[in-house]
């Protein structure tokens, strides 16, 4: 009888797990906004400024739970400085949890302590991003990047040491995830960090399109 009730539990465990991450992914379903939220990804421009993007090809359907993602490389008209951005939303679960440690690590970059940064916009909110400089090394070819990185649920940019814990389901429906990168093997004009001059625009911009309403 002892042995019945274990087993029981132990299913009725493993069924409300299965129906937890199905709801913390929307496995079943994709909700409105979080379908709304993708849609206004498409609406972020090309053009910011003196930047001039470009899509990416994505290959793969991305991670359970993430439902938007935009990747472009963007071009700086008069320095020729080129960054990349990828950024997705989706519920705060499935993109809280993927960080560039965990991500480039697992790609063979070995991530340098990272520091958190300020950057200046219009929007008159915080944008805190972390950046870290990354190497990855292949026979005699040695990759070097710049990456800057943060969370947003619409008020400011969020450097969060686990956004897991900082952005949790019960308060907020969807999460927004931005990744900024260099090649640090190209040169750059100038003393302005790339990167930092790309987000000072591209802020703006994002918190008019994705935040709108």
């Amino acid at each position: 009888m002892i042995t019945w009730i274990y087993a029981g539990t132990a299913s009725m465990l493993i069924l409300a797990t299965g129906l937890i991450h199905g709801w913390w992914t929307d496995r079943w379903t994709r909700s409105e906004d979080t379908q709304a939220a993708a849609m206004r990804l498409l609406e972020i421009p090309t053009q910011i400024g003196d930047w001039e993007g470009s899509p990416i090809e994505r290959s793969g359907s991305g991670a359970p739970g993430v439902t938007g993602s935009l990747q472009r490389i963007y071009t700086h008209r008069l320095t020729n400085a080129r960054v990349v951005i990828a950024l997705v939303n989706g519920r705060p679960g499935p993109v809280a949890t993927h960080t560039p440690e965990a991500c480039y690590g697992a790609s063979g970059y070995v991530l340098g302590a990272k520091k958190a940064v300020e950057i200046a916009n219009a929007t008159g909110l915080p944008a805190q991003f972390w950046t870290a400089d990354a190497t990855r090394t292949r026979a005699s070819e040695q990759t070097k990047i710049r990456l800057y990185w943060a969370w947003s649920v619409g008020q400011g940019w969020v450097a969060s040491q686990e956004a897991r814990r900082d952005f949790p389901r019960f308060r907020h429906s969807i999460l927004h995830k931005l990744y900024v990168i260099r090649d640090l093997n190209t040169p750059t004009a100038g003393n302005v960090e790339p990167c930092e001059a790309f987000l000072h625009d591209f802020i703006e911009v994002m918190q008019s399109t994705l935040f709108k309403g």
